[in-house]
């Protein structure tokens, strides 16, 4: 999969979101279509102003930024596919004996161990983030680190 500097630019947020705003349109990160600001789009019967209908084409063709996003690569989530499984069944709701029975794994005590270890593998996630932010925010970030070739391999498959 082929990401463009505007996902990996994004914000939390604007990942969370699915899109970033511009002053003249808001763009799909997960596809790149544009989305123009001040048109008015026909979908379903219905009629959308620009970032609503942006909401309605994420749901439309991606289902969710939160499956899109679990369908990536390893190399780039960072979760295996057995996390992956784990994380789709709790975002649909399910309690730890569905989920159990649903993935014929030990009890729902092994489900919460799992649970468990996805909030600290969450927290890990938090305190690197903000790391990576102070460094940043240094002067010295350009010097740091150079961004990879667009040819590159981001990871060595040695280290998944």
């Amino acid at each position: 999969m082929e990401f463009t500097e505007t996902f990996w630019d994004a914000s939390l947020t604007e990942l969370k979101q699915g899109y970033i705003e511009s002053s003249t349109s808001y763009d799909c990160l997960l596809c790149g279509k544009q989305i123009e600001k001040g048109v008015i789009y026909p979908y379903e019967n219905a009629l959308y102003e620009a970032e609503r209908f942006m909401h309605v084409h994420i749901e439309h063709s991606h289902q969710s930024v939160f499956a899109y996003l679990l369908e990536l690569d390893k190399k780039w989530s960072g979760i295996t596919d057995h996390q992956g499984d784990l994380l789709r069944l709790f975002y649909q709701g399910k309690s730890d004996k569905d989920i159990q029975e649903e993935l014929e794994i030990g009890s729902a005590t092994t489900v919460r161990h799992h649970r468990f270890a996805l909030k600290e593998k969450e927290r890990q996630a938090k305190v690197f983030l903000a790391m990576m932010e102070l460094l940043k925010e240094r002067e010295s970030y350009t010097q740091a680190f150079i961004p990879p070739h667009k040819a590159s391999q981001l990871f060595h498959d040695d280290y998944l």
